[in-house]
């Protein structure tokens, strides 16, 4: 593409127009062009304006992967309307809150939940190709105008009160990063981008937006539709997918399942990875299964900064500079404002541990009806306070050598990852103190097999089993949230402040090993 695209609906025409026969989508079943992605998505796009939707509505997408839903994410675009992917396994109670806080006009879902607040269409297989085929064809009508601040999308985390948190992206934080995987991904010629990570997580939008925005193939893997992990390869394998994102919990997976390898997939040419952090012994391993001509890329960024701000090539000096820990996050990518700042909000010494902000206009827009959220979270730069300069304070405690290497050294609160999910250690212990009996409750993680494990301790004004506490997680929380093991306690510990001493409830899951 020549032109430097104004829109995201702009890109994704630019690549159409250069390649209209390239394959845009390569499922098992079938291959969908980018020409009749386009087509598709206008005559979507014509049957959203029908329902008055237009720039700054809101459609909520709650659907697995498949064409109709790639179609609708990019009618969404083209309208200017700001689209949400919810999971398809959420709780009802889950969607339900989430619903509330969008108030969308349209629900496109796969299940039996209902849009109290506009339309509500159900779509399920055995539909879905069918609606899709009887609407007319596009009209004539523009596209919407958006500009920069536009919102593009809403993408929900977890939250520290209870409720999930949306957070809302516009248009230019999107852009800013197609430009870098432009740049540094450099995917050329037949580039086929995997979309293995969920519609509704974060690393889905590097798919998206670095890989079929910027004219590449896109290789969807629907994981929730096969639970084996050989399947996931076949269909990458299928699919000839030459550069894959996902999180180290799932390469290390694959390696355990000795998946991971050139053998397994000989099309790779650059694995991306993100969202936690990647076991030295396991990533060294990783490199070590692929030749010279395998990139990997370690990338760093949070939900609220549209997805990725920082990245590492690993090479051989990459692991030697880890030593024992973790890789570096890399270097703050460009467009990118970043300041280290102690508890008294003042920048650190080089080499210093402190709490990283960021600026620039990759900076997300707030969170979605949750104005108390957004202020605390969405700050004026407090070096700089003679004109307006928001930043995003990220919670995450680094460190910055002389070479501009950043180094993840902790949390200043209670959230962890867990297979690359941001989670709110409050919100399971809100979930579970809902359950009628049960008057305190600390989750806390501890090692596992397969990356860390939720567990919570609780108190009960009288005997709980497991089973009823799973079963009401089950109706409350998705599944990547619910606990694995549950510890009855008289009294939770507490620290000398009468809080729930988390320290305390994982050293007697430790010691319960």
């Amino acid at each position: 593409m020549n032109a430097v695209p104004l829109t995201l609906w702009d890109a994704f025409v630019q690549a159409a127009e250069a390649a209209p026969d390239r394959p845009a989508l390569v499922f098992e079943e079938a291959t969908v062009s980018f020409s009749a992605l386009r087509k598709d998505a206008e005559r979507i796009a014509q049957w959203l304006a029908s329902a008055r939707v237009g720039r700054g509505d809101v459609v909520a997408i709650q659907l697995p992967k498949r064409h109709v839903t790639y179609a609708l994410w990019l009618a969404c675009l083209r309208q200017g309307a700001i689209y949400v992917f919810l999971d398809p396994r959420n709780p009802p109670v889950r969607t339900a809150s989430i619903l509330k806080q969008l108030k969308p006009r349209v629900f496109l879902t796969v299940g039996d939940d209902e849009n109290p607040f506009g339309e509500t269409h159900r779509l399920d297989d055995s539909t879905a190709e069918g609606w899709l085929a009887a609407l007319p064809a596009g009209g004539s009508s523009q596209p919407a105008p958006v500009h920069g601040l536009d919102p593009a999308y809403i993408m929900f985390t977890s939250g520290s009160t209870g409720e999930p948190k949306g957070a809302v992206i516009p248009q230019q934080g999107v852009l800013s990063l197609m430009a870098w995987v432009r740049r540094s991904i450099r995917p050329q010629g037949e580039a086929r981008f995997s979309n293995i990570n969920p519609l509704h997580f974060d690393n889905a939008v590097f798919d998206l937006y670095g890989g079929l925005l910027n004219g590449a193939t896109l290789v969807p893997v629907e994981t929730s539709d096969a639970a084996n992990p050989l399947i996931w390869v076949k269909k990458l394998r299928a699919g000839r997918a030459n550069v894959i994102f996902a999180v180290p919990t799932l390469f290390q997976t694959l390696q355990q399942l000795r998946l991971l390898s050139a053998r397994s997939m000989p099309d790779a040419r650059v694995f991306v990875f993100g969202g936690e952090g990647f076991p030295p012994a396991a990533l060294k391993a990783f490199r070590a299964a692929f030749d010279d001509a395998t990139r990997l890329v370690n990338v760093y960024g949070p939900t609220e900064t549209s997805c990725i701000c920082s990245s590492l090539e690993i090479d051989a000096a990459a692991l030697a500079a880890a030593g024992e820990g973790f890789a570096s996050l890399g270097r703050m990518h460009s467009g990118f404002d970043h300041l280290i700042l102690d508890e008294d909000e003042m920048p650190v010494e080089t080499g210093a541990t402190g709490e990283l902000w960021i600026g620039g206009a990759n900076v997300g827009l707030g969170y979605v009806d949750n104005a108390d959220e957004t202020a605390r979270r969405f700050r004026q730069n407090p070096t700089d306070t003679r004109f307006r300069s928001m930043w995003y304070r990220t919670g995450d405690l680094v460190r910055e050598d002389r070479d501009g290497l950043l180094w993840f050294a902790g949390r200043v609160d209670n959230q962890v990852k867990v297979r690359g999910h941001r989670i709110e250690l409050e919100e399971i212990d809100l979930a579970l103190e809902a359950l009628a009996g049960v008057t305190r409750a600390a989750t806390v993680t501890r090692p596992g097999p397969d990356g860390p494990q939720l567990c919570a301790a609780y108190s009960a004004s009288g005997p709980v089993s497991d089973e009823t506490l799973r079963s009401h997680c089950m109706s409350r929380l998705p599944p990547y949230m619910r606990p694995e093991r549950f510890l009855a306690l008289d009294v939770l510990p507490q620290n000398a402040n009468g809080k729930v001493n988390r320290k305390a409830v994982a050293a007697l899951f430790r010691a319960d090993n």
